[in-house]
């Protein structure tokens, strides 16, 4: 049987949008806050969809955590 994508993606860590160990630039460090918003936006928009309410909570969680570290780059 092979694992769910939901499963196994439980299992994997989880990016920080305020991680920016190895980001260098302003524009790199704002394409991957952007990234992150928008992966985090598609998660809580699937896990609505199952149903599963605490994993939508925290994926928009960090979804919002992403959208503030774009509000805040000059």
């Amino acid at each position: 049987m092979t694992p769910s994508p939901v499963a196994s993606a439980a299992r994997t860590p989880t990016t920080n949008a305020l991680n920016f160990e190895a980001v260098k630039t302003t524009s790199e460090a704002q394409a991957f806050a952007l990234l992150q918003a928008t992966s985090d936006a598609a998660l809580a928009k699937m896990y609505l969809q199952q149903g599963n309410v605490p994993a939508a909570r925290r994926k928009a969680v960090q979804l919002l955590k992403a959208l503030q570290v774009l509000e805040v780059q000059p």
